[in-house]
C-alpha cells in the first residue's frame, strides 16, 4: 500500500531562548493592558462553549452590518520583542461567517493587513499573522475582526490571543500523521485539466517545444476552443477557413479569425501528439444540430448513415457519417472520443445588448459575453420561436447524445448561485439557483469559473491563506443552491476555469508568473478535490502576454519559446498523487504554515503532497498508523528561492529538459512507521512512501477422486 500527503505549512517551534515571554492578550480573559474597543457587537469575555484553551472564550455577536469586535492597548506591541499574532476563531452555528483582520498601529492610523477570511461553522480556525503579514508596521496597537458580508451575522468566537516573542533565530517543526484507510474522496484524472485556446494559431499548436512539454506536464485533460471564444467559434467555418452559409461564422463577420485561428483539427492533432483527452464548449449562439454536427466530425464514424437534419434556421446538416467524412478528410481516421461537452462560456455575463428582450433587465452592467440570455431559465429551456429562436441547454443536450449517447454536456453554472429573485449582483441574478432549477435531473455537470481575485490582495501571504476559505466557502454555496432548487440532487461540479485573478491587466506586479502562484494553485487543487470538485482546468496552458499588465495565464509563455512558468511543475507532482485521497491531519496552521493532503496510490503507496508557505524550512515528521512497515520512497520536489521568484527548481534542477528526465525524484530511505523529512521554504514536496506488498496465501491444488 502507498500513501502521498501535500504539506502546505507547519507548526513553529523555537529553535534558541526567546528574548522575551509571550505576549497574552486573551486566555481565559481579557489582559491587562487590554480594552474593549468594539462597536455594535455584544461582547461577552467569559463565554464557556464553545472554547478552544482553557475554560472560557469571547462571544462576538455582529449586531449589524460592518460590526467589529475590537481590542485595544495603550502599551503597543513592538517587532523586536513579539513578532508573530496568533488566535482561533469559532464561526458559531448557521452559516459560515465571513470576515476581517486588521491590526491598527494607533488611534489615528488607518488598517493595515488586511485579511479576509470565512470560518466554517461549528469548527475553529487558526490565525497567525506576523509583522511581515501585516505590511511591517512599526508597532499595533489595536486588533480588530470585523464583518464584510454586509449584514448582521450573529455570533462567532475567539480564543487565545497572543503574540509570540521574536526567537533570534526559528526552526519549523510539525508532525503529519496519514490515515490511509480513510478514504475522503476520489482523485479524479480530471482534477489535472487545462485551456486551451484557439488564438494561439496552428504554427504554435504544431510547435515541438510546445507538444513535448504539454506532455510531460502531468495534464490529462484540455478544455477547448478558448474561454470566451467558444461562444463566438463556429466550428464548421473555422474548419473549412473562411466563413460558410447558414452557419456560425469563424468569430466577429466584421473582423473573421478564419484566416489565422486554430482549426477543430488542429486540436485534434495537438490532443495526439500530447496524449491529451479533448473537452469542447460548443458555441450557443449556434443551433443544437450544428452543436450536433460537431459531436459527430469529432466522434462519429464514416459508415453511421443517421440522420442529423435540418435545423430551425434552415441549414441542413445530412447525416453523422459526412463530418466524420471531414475529419478524415483532415487526415484523422479514428474518431477523436471527446466525451465531455460544455453548453456556452459564463453566458451569466451576456451584454444585454445581445440578450434576449425579456432577459434584458437581469444583465450586469460589466457584463463581457456576446451571447443571448442573461435568465438562467432561458438558457436551460430556450426563448423564442420559428428561426430566430435561441435553443437552451436541454435542446442541445438532446440532439447532441442523439449522435452520441456517451457524452456529457455541463451546463455553465456559477458559484454563487444566490436565489431566483436575484436582480444583477455578484450573483448575476440568480443565475445559478435558476439553472439548478430549471435543468433539474437533466443538469449532468456543473461548470463554475472561480477565481479568487479581481484585485489582488496587498501581501503574498493573503494569496497563499485564500485556498483555505475559497473553496469551502464555494463549495458550500453549490451544495446549498442543489439543496434547494435542485431538490437535494448534488450534480458532479466541475472547475473549468482557474487562476489566481479573473483579468490578468490587474496583475500588475505578474504575481501569475510568480512562485507565489505554484504554491497557491497546489494548494487550490487540494482544496478543490478535498471540497468534491470532479474537474479542475487551470487558465490556461499557454495564452499570451497581457498589454497593459506584463502578466500571462499560461502555464508556459508562448512569447518566450514556451518558458515554463512555476505553476508548470505543480501538474508533474499532483499527477503521480494517486486514485484516492485520504485523511491527513497536522499540527499546522495551513493557511500561514503548511498544508497537507494525503493520497492513495495502490496497496503499496501512499502519497503526501505538502506546501511550505513560510520563508524558512520545515522538519515533518510523517507518521503512518496502520500502513508499514514502510521500507522506501520517493520525493518530487518545487522549491522557489522567494515567492517573487520566476523561476524555481524542479527535483534541483532550474529548467530541466522538456520531458523532464534530467530531473529525476530522490529516493528515500525509510523504516517503521514514520520519517522525519526537511521542507524547504517556499516549497511544494510530494513524497511517495511504500510498504512490502500484500503476501497471499499460497494455493493448494486439491486432488479430485472420482469413483
Amino acid at each position: 500500500m502507498g500513501v502521498i500527503l501535500w504539506l502546505v505549512s507547519a507548526n513553529l517551534q523555537q529553535a534558541s531562548a526567546k528574548p522575551t515571554a509571550d505576549r497574552v492578550v486573551y486566555a481565559d480573559s481579557l489582559a491587562s493592558g487590554w480594552s474593549n474597543w468594539s462597536w455594535n457587537t455584544t461582547v461577552n469575555f467569559n463565554n464557556t462553549s464553545p472554547v478552544f484553551g482553557g475554560s472560557k472564550s469571547i462571544a462576538a455577536t455582529l449586531n449589524q452590518a460592518w460590526a467589529g469586535l475590537s481590542l485595544r492597548t495603550d502599551t503597543p506591541v513592538l517587532p523586536s520583542q513579539h513578532y508573530t499574532l496568533t488566535l482561533r476563531v469559532h464561526g458559531g452555528v448557521g452559516s459560515p461567517k465571513q470576515l476581517r483582520f486588521y491590526v491598527q498601529e494607533n488611534d489615528a492610523s488607518g488598517a493595515v493587513g488586511q485579511y479576509d477570511f470565512t470560518v466554517a461553522a461549528g469548527t475553529w480556525m487558526a490565525i497567525t499573522r506576523t509583522f511581515a503579514d501585516l505590511g511591517d508596521p512599526a508597532q499595533v496597537a489595536r486588533i480588530t475582526i470585523m464583518d464584510r458580508a454586509g449584514f448582521a451575522q450573529g455570533t462567532f468566537y475567539v480564543d487565545e490571543i497572543r503574540w509570540l516573542s521574536a526567537p533570534s533565530s526559528v526552526s519549523l517543526a510539525v508532525t503529519v500523521t496519514i490515515q490511509a484507510s480513510n478514504v475522503l474522496t476520489p482523485f479524479l484524472p480530471d482534477m489535472l485539466a487545462s485551456n486551451l485556446p484557439a488564438w494561439l494559431g496552428p504554427t504554435r499548436f504544431g510547435n515541438a517545444t510546445f507538444r513535448a512539454r504539454t506532455a510531460a506536464s502531468g495534464l490529462t485533460l484540455l478544455r477547448l476552443p478558448g474561454g470566451s471564444w467558444s461562444n463566438s467559434y463556429g466550428w464548421l467555418s473555422c474548419e473549412m477557413g473562411s466563413n460558410q452559409p447558414g452557419v456560425e461564422p469563424c468569430g466577429p463577420v466584421s473582423a473573421s479569425w478564419a484566416p489565422w485561428a486554430s482549426r477543430p483539427t488542429d486540436f485534434i492533432n495537438f490532443l495526439k501528439a500530447t496524449g491529451m483527452r479533448g473537452m469542447w464548449v460548443v458555441n450557443p449562439n449556434s443551433t443544437s444540430k450544428e452543436a450536433a454536427a460537431l459531436v459527430a466530425f469529432m466522434n462519429g464514424s464514416v459508415n453511421d448513415s443517421r440522420l442529423i437534419g435540418t435545423d430551425i434556421r434552415g441549414t441542413n446538416w445530412y447525416t453523422v457519417g459526412r463530418w466524420a467524412a471531414l475529419r478524415v478528410a483532415g487526415g484523422n481516421p479514428d474518431p477523436v472520443g471527446i466525451k465531455l461537452w460544455e453548453f456556452g462560456n459564463e453566458m451569466y455575463a451576456s451584454k444585454s445588448s445581445t440578450a434576449s428582450s425579456s432577459s434584458a433587465g437581469l444583465c450586469v452592467g460589466w457584463a463581457w459575453e456576446d451571447t443571448w440570455t442573461c435568465d438562467g431559465y432561458e438558457y436551460v429551456n430556450g426563448v423564442g420561436s420559428g428561426s430566430s429562436r435561441r435553443e437552451g441547454y436541454l435542446e442541445f443536450r438532446q440532439q447532441m447524445q442523439l449522435v452520441d449517447p456517451t457524452i456529457t454536456l455541463a451546463a455553465v453554472g456559477m458559484e454563487y448561485p444566490g436565489t431566483p429573485s436575484d436582480v444583477g449582483g455578484p450573483t448575476y441574478s440568480g443565475w445559478g439557483s435558476r439553472v439548478i432549477s430549471a435543468a433539474g435531473a437533466h443538469l449532468e455537470m456543473y461548470a463554475i469559473h472561480p477565481y479568487p481575485f479581481f484585485n489582488l490582495p496587498s501581501l503574498m501571504s493573503q494569496v497563499l491563506a485564500s485556498p483555505q476559505t475559497h473553496w469551502p466557502t464555494i463549495m458550500s454555496h453549490v451544495r446549498s443552491a442543489f439543496n434547494i432548487y435542485g431538490g437535494g440532487r448534488q450534480a458532479p461540479v466541475a472547475v473549468t476555469e482557474f487562476n489566481l485573478v479573473s483579468v490578468s491587466s490587474q496583475d500588475t506586479g505578474q504575481w501569475m508568473t510568480r512562485a507565489v502562484n505554484a504554491l497557491f494553485l497546489a494548494d487550490s487543487l487540494g482544496q478543490a478535490a478535498q471540497q468534491g470538485a470532479v474537474l479542475f482546468a487551470q487558465w490556461d496552458l499557454a495564452n499570451g502576454r497581457d498589454g497593459s499588465s506584463g502578466s500571462e495565464y499560461g502555464l508556459m509563455h508562448e512569447d518566450n519559446g514556451f518558458f515554463r512558468a512555476p505553476q508548470y511543475y505543480v501538474y508533474p507532482l499532483w499527477s503521480r498523487f494517486g486514485t484516492r485521497m485520504v485523511e491527513a491531519t497536522s499540527t499546522a496552521d495551513p493557511a500561514s504554515q503548511v498544508s497537507v493532503y494525503a493520497g492513495w496510490v495502490n496497496t503499496s503507496t501512499v502519497s503526501l503532497l505538502a506546501v511550505n508557505k513560510m520563508a524558512t524550512p520545515v522538519t515533518a515528521t510523517i507518521q503512518t498508523p496502520g500502513f508499514g512497515p514502510l521500507i522506501g520512497g520517493m520525493k518530487w520536489q518545487i522549491v522557489a528561492a522567494s515567492l517573487g521568484a520566476q523561476n524555481v527548481t524542479y527535483n534541483g534542477v532550474l529548467n530541466p529538459t522538456d520531458d523532464l528526465s534530467n530531473a529525476p525524484p530522490t529516493a528515500l530511505t525509510v523504516s517503521g512507521y514514520s520519517t522525519t523529512q526537511v521542507l524547504p521554504p517556499y516549497s511544494v514536496t510530494l513524497f511517495h512512501l511504500q510498504q512490502p506488498p500484500p503476501s497471499y496465501p499460497p494455493r493448494v491444488w486439491t486432488p479430485i477422486v472420482r469413483r
